[in-house]
């Protein structure tokens, strides 16, 4: 297992970052479609990047903002614009890809889940010729496919369709976090490491992996029991660890992980 981290700076100062703070790769999530276009567009610039600092670009993936689905069909030029962002992941290496599917409340569930599978299906045929993972995050971000109850008939359907699995999420769905990584971690292709804290019925924050409740001793014994042998990615997420107390906070982050890295 390597540990890397969400990078979103992609210039030469910011792969240099990731280089600087010890960490072996790159993951670039693009949280809209611009950013989705303007990745797409700088594309030999990144494999320059890329070249000059050793750090690779693991993981690329689509998130939030910008609904997939409307009106009871996928957008053909929000479609588009994954297939794009699908193509500069499998030219610039990485080993996954990662987005989701909003839900759209204007069709039955069934019909959503036929859009989902179709969506991804399409995802994952594009990139049959290439080592890259699709995969679907558990992130509820204008994304319902979350839990083990979707992935029994959406992954049940694409053998080849993988998971990027974050904890954190699991734990603040109220689902029972090491169960589902027991039970699903052999579809897992990438994981994100962020730690969360709850107090009473309300969200705290999230720090620092180490400093949370997440139980990482007993995540990293699943994961190695299920023979999971790929990247973990930190994920710097909270406004209180920002600035100087964020760059703390990574290195605290990356020394705690890293101790279970063997």
């Amino acid at each position: 297992m390597r540990i890397g981290r969400i990078q979103n700076n992609y210039t030469l100062e910011g792969f240099q970052l990731v280089k600087d703070q010890n960490l072996a790769f790159a993951e670039i999530c693009c949280n809209n479609e611009e950013e989705a276009k303007a990745l797409v567009a700088k594309k030999e610039d990144v494999r320059q990047v890329i070249a000059q600092t050793g750090i690779d670009v693991s993981s690329i993936g689509r998130w939030g903002h910008g609904k997939l689905q409307e009106g009871g069909i996928v957008l053909p030029e929000r479609k588009q614009s994954y297939l794009d962002l699908l193509d500069t992941a499998m030219d610039l290496g990485a080993k996954t890809f990662v987005c989701g599917i909003n839900y759209d409340d204007s069709i039955s569930l069934y019909r959503n889940y036929v859009n989902a599978i179709a969506f991804f299906g399409e995802l994952v045929d594009r990139a049959k010729d290439s080592p890259i993972k699709v995969a679907v995050q558990n992130c509820d971000w204008d994304n319902f496919v979350i839990a083990p109850e979707h992935w029994k008939i959406i992954l049940g359907e694409i053998p080849d369709l993988y998971l990027k699995f974050d904890p954190s999420h699991s734990y603040n769905h109220g689902e029972r976090y090491l169960d589902v990584l027991s039970d699903w971690c052999e579809r897992v292709a990438h994981i994100h490491i962020k730690g969360t804290c709850r107090a009473g019925s309300r969200w705290v924050d999230d720090p620092p992996a180490g400093m949370d409740d997440i139980q990482w001793p007993s995540i990293f014994a699943i994961l190695y029991a299920r023979g999971y042998n790929g990247d973990l990615s930190l994920e710097p997420h909270s406004y209180t660890w920002s600035g100087e107390l964020g760059a703390a906070g990574v290195e605290f982050t990356r020394k705690y992980i890293q101790q279970f890295v063997l």
